[in-house]
């Protein structure tokens, strides 16, 4: 289950060509997963930005289709179900996920992206239990 300041589970999906990509390898970059079109089309167009934040986005079908980001397959649609409508996930270098909800625009997106990469986890206290 994906849930807030957790690590993401280690989910195997593919390319549309078939090669399996396991969550866990994709660690060391910020990871941005969304399932909107729209949203997709818009951050396509900031990539240089994106790799400037040291992010790396993808976009999430349960079926090969055109996208302007690129494609990973979530064939049972574990992961799709776990991000909102008009949603994004947006996890650190190590996977633990920061955001997973929706967001207005490309800005609100590229906010929590450096809101993500201005984190230090040796920095910052470890949640208490109790909260």
């Amino acid at each position: 289950m994906v849930s807030l300041r957790k690590p993401l589970p280690p989910y195997a999906l593919h390319t549309p060509g078939g090669q399996r990509v396991y969550l866990p390898d994709l660690k060391g970059k910020i990871l941005v997963l969304l399932c909107d079109l729209d949203l997709a089309r818009a951050l396509a167009t900031r990539q240089e930005e994106l790799s400037a934040l040291e992010a790396q986005a993808f976009f999430l079908s349960q079926e090969a289709r055109e996208s302007p980001l690129p494609l990973l397959l979530d064939r049972e649609g574990n992961l799709i179900q776990a991000i909102p409508h008009q949603g994004t996930l947006i996890a650190d270098p190590f996977l633990e996920v920061y955001h997973l909800g929706p967001v207005k625009d490309v800005e609100e997106l590229l906010d929590w992206v450096r809101f993500v990469g201005g984190q230090c986890p040796e920095c910052v206290l470890p949640e208490a239990e109790w909260l």
